[in-house]
């Protein structure tokens, strides 16, 4: 049986790149496991978590997470420390409209919280720092 660490990190890495697999990103979630995005409020459930990927890995077909650091913590919660990395090719939805292509390449601060229940995440709570990430993209803080 993998430890939880070793789960989160097979979850990083199916989440890699323009093609992720999707499949195996949402069996690493419990049935009624979830994905929340800190930043922009945005939550998904069950079979939804694949989601956020499926827009990253269009807008950001290099999209790559850069691990600095994992904490293993009592009750099953790990956190990461880590860096987003990529290319803006496609378009980005944000709360100001949509973000067209630019090319510029990004790399923003990020922390994220697991809770794994079962050898599954049972919660994924993203702390990206989207007003970098905007601002990197020529977006100013938007």
């Amino acid at each position: 049986m993998s430890t939880n660490e070793e789960i989160i990190r097979e979850l990083y890495v199916v989440a890699e790149g323009a093609n992720p697999d999707l499949d195996r990103f949402a069996a690493l979630f419990a049935e009624d496991g979830y994905f929340l995005d800190m930043s922009s409020g945005q939550k998904w459930t069950g079979a939804e978590v694949r989601q956020p990927l499926e827009g990253l890995s269009s807008t950001f077909p290099d999209f790559h997470r850069e691990l600095l650091k994992v904490y293993s913590a009592a009750d099953g919660v790990i956190v990461v420390e880590l860096r987003l990395q990529g290319t803006h090719v496609g378009d980005f939805p944000t709360r100001g409209g949509v973000l067209r292509a630019s090319g510029k390449r990004f790399d923003v601060p990020c922390c994220d919280v697991f809770v794994m229940e079962g050898g599954k995440v049972k919660a994924f709570h993203c702390y990206n720092m989207r007003s970098v990430w905007l601002e990197q993209l020529g977006a100013g803080n938007g």
